[in-house]
């Protein structure tokens, strides 16, 4: 339930973007049904460290140490938990011990860490660092959390999503507050901007507070962005097992898609320039609230304009994955290289295609046979297999003049490092089809097909499969 509320507060906050008064703000290609909002934005360097000069480097390393203090104190002394109640000695036996596993569930390991790793990450964002320099706090605060902050074992599982999975989060969410953000504004205005933007990039708003950049007002533009668009789904979906259609769970579904910065449109690329993001949410069926949330983005990259009109990037990527319904779970943080092709634009219709294939250090699919195997120092079992594999994404996307067609398809192998020993072998196919009402508004239809092969050294292997069927319509923000 905490895991919706979040995601609507994050889809209200997202949809406080600014207004477009402009009509030729938004840009659709008529020909190909290709919509965006152009909002490209490159502050000027000296009015950006006028207004926002770097501070010093220990400043967001302290300032993760303070945060892990705080919230320490808060688990201890107001919610009573356990692992909280730290002590010199408990800090002598996480060195002593090493690193180790935990027990948490799926979504606390591989959704929930990233969360706190994108404070530190915005500590450090927000003090005027880049991304590599924001990881390195936020691989040095999940560190001192891990063997300071709690008595229980040091997990690398955590440390891993922490570090990597928050500076994932913690640029797509800078990058969304510096859409929002708007500092030539006061009164209310200014007050919700401030609000919509803190609610899920809380390290950034402590340091706006305390620079005092959250009440002063100026006409400059200090904040780069890139195009974007949003697009919000209202839908039913029917999840079955096997590849029936009938009896399955049917819900009704809200999905949120954000695309942040165009590729094919610059010559080289930083990490996070372009991203995709979406999540899914069910309601009122047996389905777990919250179905994906995933963000697929790049590091680096390059862009190459071919003869006629045809553009081809390629890079290094990134991205998390997580994926929950009754019959599977899965989730996983990957980085990998990736190639991408598009056809002219100015044709009526046009094809884009990609391939990535990368390592995944993290990774987690849920199985029966895990429970028969404990986190030893923890004296407790979890319900999935932790390890690290490798992943792979493929799609082909047709856009036509009133719609498109669009095929994608996501694979992971994890090998159990934690749990029950062998190997998943996972894959979904997920093709799309959908129509164009209006400017803003479309109609589409969905179906996810889910195949599982296990593979294990002590039990019977498995091999599954399922569906998803989704009837949506979408609005584009």
């Amino acid at each position: 339930m905490r895991s919706i509320v979040y995601l609507l507060l994050l889809a209200l906050s997202i949809t406080t973007l600014p207004a477009q008064k402009k009509q030729n703000e938004f840009t659709l290609e008529s020909k190909n049904n290709f919509f965006w909002r152009d909002t490209t934005y490159i502050p000027n360097p000296d009015l950006v460290q006028k207004y926002n000069p770097d501070k010093r480097l220990w400043v967001p390393f302290a300032e993760a140490l303070g945060i892990n203090i705080a919230l320490n104190l808060f688990n201890n002394y107001v919610t009573g938990a356990p692992h909280a109640r730290i002590s010199f000695e408990s800090i002598e036996n996480n060195f002593n011990g090493g690193w180790d596993w935990d027990a948490d569930n799926l979504i606390t390991n591989m959704w929930g860490h990233p969360f706190q790793g994108a404070m530190y990450y915005n500590f450090a964002r927000s003090s005027g660092y880049g991304y590599w320099t924001s990881m390195l706090v936020t691989a040095f605060g999940s560190w001192q959390w891990e063997f300071f902050m709690e008595i229980e074992p040091p997990a690398i599982n955590d440390f891993i999503m922490t570090t990597f999975g928050g500076a994932v989060y913690g640029e797509m969410f800078y990058r969304f507050s510096n859409l929002i953000l708007n500092e030539s504004l006061s009164g209310a205005k200014r007050t919700w901007r401030e609000i919509g933007a803190g609610i899920y990039n809380p390290g950034r708003l402590i340091n706006r507070l305390i620079y005092g950049r959250a009440s002063r007002q100026i006409d400059e533009k200090l904040y780069e962005t890139e195009p974007n668009v949003g697009e919000i789904t209202f839908g039913v979906n029917n999840v079955a097992d096997k590849l029936d259609f009938k009896n399955g769970d049917r819900n009704f579904m809200v999905t949120l898609n954000y695309l942040y910065g165009m590729p094919f449109m610059k010559r080289s690329y930083k990490p996070m320039d372009y991203f995709e993001f979406t999540t899914v949410l069910n309601f009122g069926g047996n389905q777990p609230g919250m179905g994906q949330f995933r963000i697929f983005g790049i590091v680096t990259g390059k862009q190459k304009a071919l003869d006629n009109g045809h553009k081809l990037l390629w890079g290094i990527f990134q991205y998390i994955d997580y994926l929950h319904n009754k019959v599977y779970e899965i989730a996983g943080y990957s980085v990998a290289a990736g190639i991408a092709h598009r056809t002219p634009m100015k044709n009526r219709h046009t094809f884009i295609s990609k391939l990535n294939i990368g390592v995944m250090p993290m990774g987690a699919a849920n199985s029966d046979y895990a429970p028969n195997y404990k986190v030893e120092a923890l004296d407790s079992a979890r319900t999935y297999n932790m390890g690290w594999g490798a992943s792979a994404k493929a799609s082909l996307t047709w856009m036509f003049p009133i719609g498109s067609l669009i095929f994608n398809y996501s694979f992971w192998w994890v090998h159990t490092l934690q749990g029950a020993p062998g190997d998943e072998y996972i894959g979904i196919l997920e093709p799309q089809l959908r129509f164009r009402l209006t400017r803003h508004w479309n109609i589409g239809l969905q179906y996810l097909l889910y195949h599982r092969r296990g593979i294990y050294a002590d039990y019977d292997n498995i091999d599954l499969r399922n569906n998803e069927q989704r009837l949506f319509l979408s609005y584009r923000f």
